[in-house]
């Protein structure tokens, strides 16, 4: 191998000791790996190794750069001497100094090919170092140049480094270099960035900053950071803490010196024209097709209906999260949100409201099922309006694209959701409330007003997008970043907020433009006004007819949780249906409600007693339902012949409450599952006090004569 990094891990200690030395850096000595990855790390830093080359003697770059010439191959000292036009003895010398401080390695490393009696080579990351130290000093840069034409000269790993100091959320190789640059142009031509990230600086950098911002952006480096009166080690900090944000660059003078420089376009950015962002587009009422009318708080009603599934069946927790179609069949009917027509739901929209329910504490997953979440019971207390903002609540905070994710193949890393939410229903609670806006033109406003938004997002891939490999400008990642993000917002308006009730959206009649509107609960979530009512229909909240059909005239939770144990929904609209029937009176009666109950709950409901059949056929429903109670019990036989008052005479004593059964035999009977073992013990010592034999099994024992 002819990389450094195993060139160095072939040398002894003492060569080691003298390579740190060399580079003015200190090992631990406890630990070899850990002291040749130090050395490694020192040894492929630009400005140490710039270092150490401003030392070498011209000989010496004449001998590597002959080398670097064989590409890692192997040269003999004498042809090496012969190619660089060096008497032998002098390139011998030379190269024992090279070896010595770890620029070039041997065949088979040892002392004796220090001294020039094996090939040499040079081992890559050193010669990758060279050319670029090279190219710096062949390289007259003009420090006043635009910005984004000296980002275009920095490597692509330092692009990535840098963007990391500034905070952005980086994940190596993954991003195009374009869009590393659009970042970093739009941090270092703020001044008021730039103060920012000079404050969280050490002192020294920041006093190494001001002197280079007094002196006009350039100084010489040792005039800057003397070696006489700053350790190298110190030097290299300072420099690396400034340049790790490319706040400070390096660059040669015409005689060869080392320059410390601060470019002009981060000295003095010229004024950054801010282009205004465009005007919402009102639409007028008469030119949008009139969307078909929904409950205003459709998905808190469907979540609902499926919390009441999974309190009756305890549904597997993945098939109902990820929107199994088995699970989706059941709901076809019953949801607000499935088509009128085909029954069809909208992709994504039963694993959005089911895991945003479970962000809300409402549902969770136990051992594999679908249960009632801890919060449940408190939230169908609430209005549809102060649950409907429950579920809004839990769905702003969540961490990843729920509502997305199985509408767009995306992957976006680093993104920062709630953020993205807050700023989204900010900017829809600026809208007046009832009016209609083209969709296209609102997401245009809100990213040139916000053009951060989603900013440490890293767009790996989206659906149908290609990157082939090809190498995108900055113009161009621009482009694809907002068309992206464009597609991100319209997504999440035409799920999220649409689904939770924040707007609503049509088309325009002429070229089916999407247009959104506000709602009054939408306006509500944004904190722009007061919770909205709830309409006012109908002499009582329901009403009971002699068809055995329930009309829902005035909904709330309560109301539709209550409903669905002793109904089936048969149709959604303004007045939703409801059909009272044998399979879901019987389920209710099995759920552990009585008669009583549900004619009291209809009659309160309705403020009049149930027709005269409806009745009738309820009770005899009840009659027909035959009901079996299972106790768990701890029987106790006596021994044939033996009476069982003693017995119980004794369990009663230690507190116990025996039953004496017709048969003769004793039943302590108890109803919570895990209370068998504990009883069974307790008799068992209870009676052994007591002067009794308990055993476990009578078939052991021969019966008496």
């Amino acid at each position: 191998m002819r990389n450094l990094l195993g060139r160095l891990l072939q040398r002894s200690s003492s060569d080691l000791e003298r390579i740190a030395a060399a580079w003015a850096v200190e090992l631990s000595g406890h630990e070899r790996h850990a002291d040749v990855s130090f050395l490694y790390r020192t040894m492929t830093d630009i400005w140490a190794f710039r270092d150490v080359w401003e030392r070498v003697s011209p000989v010496g770059k004449r001998l590597l750069q002959v080398l670097d010439v064989h590409d890692g191959a192997a040269c003999p000292p004498d042809e090496l001497a012969r190619e660089a036009g060096i008497e032998r003895e002098a390139a011998a010398r030379e190269l024992t100094v090279l070896y010595d401080c770890g620029l070039i390695a041997a065949e088979e490393a040892s002392t004796d090919a220090a001294r020039g009696e094996r090939p040499v080579f040079l081992p890559r990351e050193t010669g990758l170092m060279i050319e670029r130290i090279e190219a710096e000093q062949a390289t007259d840069t003009r420090w006043d140049a635009p910005l984004d034409q000296l980002l275009a000269t920095v490597p692509y790993p330092e692009l990535e480094e840098a963007a990391t100091a500034w905070g952005a959320r980086v994940i190596p190789a993954m991003h195009a270099r374009g869009e590393l640059v659009g970042l970093l142009q739009a941090q270092l031509s703020r001044p008021e960035r730039v103060s920012r990230q000079i404050s969280t600086l050490s002192q020294p950098a920041r006093n190494i900053w001001a002197r280079l911002k007094t002196a006009g952006g350039t100084v010489p480096l040792d005039e800057l950071l003397a070696p006489a009166d700053v350790p190298l080690q110190t030097r290299r900090r300072i420099l690396r803490e400034l340049a790790a944000s490319l706040l400070v660059w390096h660059s040669y003078a015409s005689d060869g010196s080392r320059l410390a420089v601060v470019p002009s376009a981060i000295l003095n950015p010229p004024p950054v024209e801010q282009e205004p962002p465009p005007d919402l587009l009102v639409v007028d009422d008469g030119d949008v097709v009139e969307p078909e009318w929904l409950f205003p708080y459709a998905a808190t009603w469907d979540v609902l209906t499926i919390l009441r599934d999974v309190a009756n069946a305890a549904p597997r927790w993945r098939a109902l999260a990820d929107g199994d179609p088995a699970i989706l069949r059941r709901f076809r009917r019953r949801l607000w949100w499935a088509d009128r027509e085909t029954h069809d739901l909208p992709t994504g929209y039963v694993p959005f409201i089911v895991r945003t329910a479970a962000l809300a504490g409402i549902v969770r997953e136990d051992d594999g099922r679908a249960v009632l979440g801890e919060d449940a019971g408190g939230w169908r207390e609430r209005s549809f309006a102060a649950a409907s903002k429950r579920l809004v609540a839990a769905w702003l905070v969540a961490e990843d694209w729920v509502e997305g994710r199985e509408r767009v193949d995306a992957m976006l890393y680093g993104a920062s959701w709630p953020a993205f939410r807050e700023r989204l229903i900010t900017a829809l609670g600026e809208l007046d409330e009832g009016q209609w806006y083209d969709q296209e033109r609102f997401i245009e406003r809100l990213l040139k007003t916000h053009p951060d938004l989603l900013r440490q997002a890293s767009v790996v891939s989206v659906g149908s997008v290609p990157r082939g490999g090809r190498v995108d400008g900055a113009n161009a990642i621009q482009d694809r970043r907002e068309q992206i993000l464009t597609l991100v917002t319209g997504t999440t308006l035409e799920t999220a907020c649409v689904w939770l009730g924040i707007i609503e959206r049509s088309t325009i009649l002429q070229d089916r433009r999407a247009v959104l509107r506000l709602t009054p609960f939408g306006r509500w979530v944004a904190g722009k006004r007061v919770e909205p009512s709830a309409p006012s229909i109908g002499p009582a909240p329901m009403a009971v007819g002699a068809s055995f059909q329930v009309l829902l005239y005035r909904p709330t939770p309560r109301r539709v949780w209550s409903l669905s144990a002793i109904a089936e929904l048969q149709s959604l609209d303004r007045i939703s249906t409801w059909g009272l029937t044998a399979e879901a009176f019987t389920g209710a009666l099995a759920g552990g409600l009585v008669l009583a109950q549900v004619v009291a709950y209809l009659e309160r409901q309705s403020g009049a007693p149930l027709p005269q059949n409806v009745g009738f056929t309820l009770a005899e429903w009840d009659r027909g339902y035959r009901r079996i109670w299972l106790r768990r019990a701890v029987l106790l036989v006596s021994e044939e012949g033996e009476e069982g008052e003693p017995v119980v005479a004794a369990l009663k004593e230690a507190g116990l409450e025996p039953e004496l059964l017709a048969d003769g035999r004793i039943a302590l009977i108890y109803d919570e599952p895990d209370a068998g073992e504990r009883l069974y013990g307790a008799a068992t010592r209870a009676l052994r006090e007591r002067g009794f034999a308990p055993l476990a099994d009578p078939k052991s024992v021969p019966r008496k004569r």
